[in-house]
């Protein structure tokens, strides 16, 4: 199934939504002809999301997640059934945030905090942001040394399973360490 497809078939079922039933629901806010979505530290619309966004973004819309974080972090393999998308995962998430951030980890908390994430102590350093409204995700980096490359990882409240499938999960996960790599390249100030 392509894009436009699946483009296609969320809107139609966030059609079959009541406008103020998704706001409430998900944390978003309506004009009256398009949703604007939080996404890290700023409000973008449904409309001119690109097309790996906007697909992920309807997902969101549409589902019944919980509102109220658990507290408890879960790795991607923790998400039923994550081991068929795991490698995906890696490659498309964590690869790309170890290659950015795993010289200089304070970086990613520096960015992360300029994004409107918190600092939290896992690995060498690491940040959670809230993504989306009710989907806060932590972004682990470990440095490496002489005996052992830089590794990484990307922890989600146990909730993010109420919100999205495995595929979704790894699919947002992706789009969230670019726009992390994007803001890490932008001058400070």
């Amino acid at each position: 199934m392509g894009y436009d497809q699946a483009i296609d078939i969320a809107m139609a079922r966030l059609a079959e939504i009541p406008p103020e039933t998704v706001c409430e629901a998900c944390g978003v806010r309506y004009d009256g002809i398009d949703f604007f979505l939080p996404w890290f530290n700023t409000e973008r619309p449904l409309s001119a999301a690109p097309e790996a966004n906007k697909i992920i973004w309807l997902h969101y819309l549409t589902a019944t997640g919980a509102k109220k974080q658990s507290g408890t972090l879960i790795a991607y393999r923790e998400v039923a059934p994550a081991l068929f998308y795991e490698s995906n995962f890696y490659k498309r998430a964590v690869n790309p945030l170890v290659s950015c951030f795993g010289e200089n980890p304070q970086k990613l908390v520096e960015t992360g905090e300029a994004l409107g994430g918190q600092a939290v102590a896992h690995g060498d350093a690491a940040v959670t942001i809230n993504v989306l409204p009710y989907l806060p995700m932590t972004f682990i980096i470990w440095q490496g040394c002489e005996e052992f490359p830089s590794d990484g990882n990307i922890l989600f409240d146990k909730t993010a399973k109420t919100w999205f499938v495995a595929e979704d999960l790894a699919v947002l996960a992706g789009l969230a360490v670019y726009e992390l790599i994007d803001a890490s390249k932008k001058p400070a100030g």
